[in-house]
């Protein structure tokens, strides 16, 4: 972490998630939250960089993660 930087205050993302779902949450709510967004970016940059590879760049552009984003979004649904 870089100097200068704070922690997210766990506790306003566990009432934001509350408010939302209106149920209760557990107490690590917040590091699921987390962990589940992180397998997200990762999964939607992989296929962001079938695409891009399949339509021959050279890299992932904004057009390859556009495309990519519609079946990631299917995957992760709950």
């Amino acid at each position: 972490m870089a100097p200068g930087q704070k922690l997210y205050p766990r506790a306003t993302v566990k009432k934001i998630v509350k408010a939302h779902s209106n149920c209760n949450v557990s107490k690590n709510v917040d590091v699921m939250i987390f962990l589940d967004y992180v397998l997200f970016m990762q999964t939607l940059m992989k296929e962001a960089a079938i695409d891009a590879k399949q339509a021959g760049e050279r890299g992932i552009s904004a057009r390859s993660v556009k495309k990519a984003t519609a079946d990631t979004l299917a995957k992760f649904k709950g």
